[in-house]
């Protein structure tokens, strides 16, 4: 069998979330999550199909009863274990739990100020000052942090390197607002960003290095279409490719090949390929 060219995949485990943050493209995905044993049997099967690396997302992966149990079987697997989370129910005793089971954490923040992020629903007015906290504790943990930034219409100006600076991350990845027909359609209008504007974000901060000497990685929204092999909660599938959901049975995108579905020049071009390994 030839390895595939796409060897990562982000698993929705599930739509719940406690934030509500507006310009999120993966909220409703109208599935309920899997019952656990067809959990582990998904996650035996990415493996079988040469996925290296899985990344748990949601909705917030932290609220799903299962999550360590699916990294530590997807751990023994061999794969990389990502979690990506607002991390606003991180704590030490959970991070000491993830100590040898979870590689990577990657923190969604999108501003430097609190007030930004609370108009952006993202939180309750102290996001940016919790993850500034538990960074600490994550570093402690020695789990490899990225953080993901979303560009937005209230974002797009701003000057983000002191911040990324303090929370030192191995990885910084940048979006332009992805908009998804039937997720975010009422962000549009006041949140979305011109490619104009986005490039304006990007030049500040293309010189940028992080402590590692890594770069940042931007990614438009043409970037982030059709690039992304991304499982929902219930099991499927689901491609953004026109900006518009669609879902396929796992075993049809399996048994055809995950480049029916994922573009592997996309996927390659924007660094979905890196040095993830511990």
């Amino acid at each position: 069998m030839t390895a595939p060219a796409v060897k990562s995949v982000n698993w929705h485990l599930t739509s719940a979330c406690n934030y509500a943050c507006r310009f999120c493209f993966a909220k409703n995905l109208g599935e309920c999550h899997l019952p656990f044993d067809s959990g582990l049997r998904l996650i035996s099967k990415l493996h079988k199909a040469g996925m290296e690396k899985i990344n748990f997302a949601g909705g917030e992966p932290l609220l799903h009863p299962r999550l360590l149990e699916y990294c530590k079987v997807a751990k023994a697997f061999g794969m990389t274990v990502s979690i990506t989370t607002n991390g606003y129910l991180l704590n030490g005793r959970m991070l000491g739990e993830m100590v040898g089971v979870v590689d990577w954490i990657g923190l969604s923040i999108d501003s430097s100020s609190d007030e930004v992020e609370e108009q952006l629903c993202r939180g309750y007015g102290d996001h940016v000052t919790h993850c500034l906290e538990i960074v600490d504790k994550i570093h402690e943990a020695g789990i490899r942090l990225k953080v993901n930034t979303t560009v937005t219409r209230l974002t797009y100006k701003e000057n983000m390197r002191p911040l990324i600076r303090m929370l030192n991350p191995e990885r910084w990845k940048v979006f332009q607002m992805l908009h998804i027909r039937g997720e975010n359609d009422d962000a549009v209008a006041d949140l979305s960003v011109t490619d104009e504007q986005y490039r304006s974000f990007v030049e500040r901060h293309w010189l940028f290095r992080l402590d590692n000497g890594s770069a940042p990685v931007f990614e438009s929204a043409n970037d982030m279409e059709s690039s992304y092999f991304m499982i929902t909660p219930g099991g499927n599938v689901k491609i953004d490719t026109g900006r518009v959901v669609t879902k396929y049975p796992l075993d049809e995108v399996l048994k055809r090949g995950v480049e029916f579905i994922v573009d592997a020049k996309k996927y390659t071009g924007r660094g979905g390929l890196y040095d993830w390994h511990n």
